[in-house]
């Protein structure tokens, strides 16, 4: 959801946006997202059998972190501020790894999880592409009534899903 309110600011700017770039722009939020999900998975990998008698805690944790945190960041910011060229690949490159470091972290938590990473990173990133490809070709009529609002409802979900495997293994 970062992404899609990242992509209809970029779609807002004022500058037109090319289709080529934005199916770059659409490209790199969702290899990035993939690589970090996927990276993020192995690195939790390491850990599990160390703290799997705390895992939910972890889980929980980091997701409701990483939620707290777009919902936090998106209050304090103004979205609709431009402040860099939005047709710059490394302006693309930069919010591609800017709007991912959530992914890393998310993965880390997969394991926990027991999730089936291939399929999860893979359906991440063909949900990141589809939403910033919306996110860009909408900017202009969604900016101001969605923009802000999208990645507060990415974090409800974020810490909506931690609570749930939280409940679920206190539970069980």
């Amino acid at each position: 959801m970062d992404c899609f309110g990242v992509a209809i600011i970029n779609g807002m700017a004022p500058d037109v946006l090319n289709p080529g770039t934005r199916l770059k722009i659409a490209l790199s939020f969702a290899l990035a997202h993939f690589i970090m999900f996927f990276a993020g998975f192995h690195l939790g990998l390491n850990v599990v059998a160390i703290i799997k008698d705390v895992d939910h805690w972890i889980a929980f944790t980091i997701l409701s972190f990483v939620g707290a945190k777009m919902i936090i960041s998106n209050l304090k910011a103004n979205p609709f501020a431009k402040t860099f060229d939005v047709n710059n690949i490394k302006v693309i490159l930069g919010l591609s790894v800017a709007t991912s470091i959530d992914a890393l972290i998310v993965g880390i938590s997969m394991p926990f999880l027991y999730h089936r990473i291939g399929m999860s990173s893979l359906i991440l990133a063909i949900t990141v592409f589809v939403l910033t490809l919306i996110g860009i070709n909408s900017g202009k009529q969604l900016g101001y009534a969605f923009g802000r609002k999208a990645t507060i409802v990415g974090g409800v979900f974020l810490i909506g899903i931690g609570l749930a495997h939280l409940l679920l293994q206190l539970i069980s």
